[in-house]
């Protein structure tokens, strides 16, 4: 089943077969993502060259994303097995590496006493038990315990009122960085963002460690308040978003969580910007082979927000019916699509960019056109990819073709809404073109004889220019 509407996949040990993995593209995967958080260099290494192989056997386009874990913050070790921490005590905390106990413990985090103020929260454990700090001392935090718990060594902290002097980018994440380019993956996801500084920042470690590798999209992950309260900046340097609902939920409570989820894309929507909505899609499905009725819902209704892809993480990396999952997912979201007509809340209007505005003029005239009922679908011929990228968040009615000379490209397609990349030669004019897309697309599953296409590319053609010509052309 094929979807406008992309399918990520992660990746794990439920999954990291070449069986498997061809099934997952078989049943609508055109994402795998690598979750650097867990497992090995060489473990990440083989799905990736396993994700590759599948793909070229099947002759279907994949593009893997890795996902750098970024700073994890903990709470230091404890003198026994758990601690109980009682609802109204006062505990102190420190960033010195001690032995805690109920009285007090230590969170790694550089600056905490520098950046965490009085009044602000500190959540444990996925936010099931809650500080609140009430006194700064020179070395150490005093907070109240308003929501008490069992808390075991190592466990995870979140600070949500707290703006942190800390990178986004770790030493891990550099080294999780040199891996991923050396093996030329086609996107990668940035966890921990708080500001565009984050975001500059790794772009600025790319261009000088990597100088001749391809142009990689960066993914931001708002999973912050501050990177809520930073979104255009961050829009405005990123190449996408990613809706990760999980920490999202920790920091600002899972009430805040559906509004923020359409701020989110509507804003990435209208600035052009890639959006993937993750987390807990289909949860039940670690377990279950059926969703929950809410599931269904939240997976479609993450398509009539207008993501450009929606996300499995356990379900895929190691749930019971990684497959079923993802078949599950498709057949929700091609419902979805049938109705986006009706339902859809983004309505394809970009903002032109001045530098870019004969781009996007050229753009929206293919839209127009394409809305003609005897055209099938859309043609692009493109060397970055730049102009199908920019036609798909205009939402047409049929398929994007994407055709281009460029491997990069042609994996790096199939992240975006509605595009289908082919592989093909290099055309140095008109009539090449228009005979490599009659020749490429001549299938069953594609076009025949007689049907009407808007064809997009730049002229003249061995020039490379940006998008500014559209035509209609009828296949012979």
């Amino acid at each position: 089943m094929i979807c406008k509407t992309k399918i990520v996949a992660t990746i794990g040990p439920a999954s990291s077969d070449f069986a498997t993995l061809s099934e997952l593209i078989r049943a609508g995967v055109r994402i795998f993502r690598i979750n650097c958080s867990h497992g090995s260099e060489a473990e990440r290494i083989q799905l990736i060259q396993l994700s590759r192989q599948a793909s070229q056997r099947l002759g279907i386009p994949i593009a893997i994303l890795i996902d750098l874990r970024g700073p994890k913050i903990r709470i230091g070790e404890l003198e026994k097995p758990s601690i109980t921490l009682q609802s109204g005590q006062v505990v102190l905390i420190t960033n010195q590496p001690i032995i805690g106990n109920e009285k007090s413990f230590s969170i790694e985090l550089p600056g905490l006493i520098k950046n965490v103020q009085i009044g602000h929260r500190i959540l444990l454990d996925d936010g099931k038990i809650e500080l609140k700090v009430i006194r700064n001392q020179t070395d150490a935090l005093e907070a109240e315990v308003i929501v008490g718990g069992e808390l075991l060594p190592r466990k995870g902290a979140n600070f949500p009122d707290s703006e942190l002097s800390l990178s986004g980018i770790t030493e891990k994440d550099l080294h999780d960085l040199q891996l991923g380019m050396d093996h030329s993956i086609d996107a990668i996801a940035l966890s921990f963002v708080q500001n565009e500084k984050d975001i500059l920042n790794l772009r600025h470690h790319i261009e000088n460690k990597f100088p001749k590798s391809k142009k990689v999209p960066i993914i931001a992950k708002i999973e912050r308040p501050q990177a809520l309260a930073h979104l255009l900046a961050i829009l405005e340097h990123a190449d996408g978003v990613m809706v990760a609902r999980g920490d999202l939920a920790i920091e600002i409570s899972p009430a805040c969580v559906p509004t923020a989820q359409k701020e989110i894309i509507t804003t990435a929507n209208r600035m052009g910007k890639y959006v993937i909505t993750a987390t807990q899609m289909l949860e039940s499905m670690i377990e279950n082979a059926v969703p929950t009725r809410a599931e269904a819902n939240d997976v479609a209704n993450a398509v009539f927000d207008g993501s450009d892809a929606v996300m499995l993480s356990a379900e895929t990396s190691i749930g019971k019916h990684p497959v079923l999952a993802v078949k599950t997912m498709a057949s929700i979201i091609a419902e979805a699509e049938k109705n986006l007509a009706q339902w859809s809340v983004w309505d394809g209007k970009l903002t032109p960019k001045s530098a870019e505005e004969d781009c996007y003029f050229v753009i929206e005239a293919a839209r127009d056109l394409s809305n003609d009922q005897n055209v099938t679908a859309i043609c692009v011929f493109t060397q970055s990819g730049r102009t199908a990228i920019l036609l798909s968040k205009t939402r047409p009615d049929v398929p994007i073709y994407a055709f281009t000379p460029n491997p990069d490209t042609y994996t790096q397609l199939s992240l975006y809404w509605g595009v289908q990349s082919f592989l093909t030669p290099r055309a140095n004019n008109l009539d090449e073109i228009l005979s490599i897309i009659e020749n490429t697309i001549s299938q069953p599953d594609y076009l025949k004889s007689g049907d009407q296409v808007v064809l997009i590319c730049g002229y003249p053609v061995q020039k490379f220019r940006s998008a500014n010509l559209v035509m209609l052309h009828t296949l012979p």
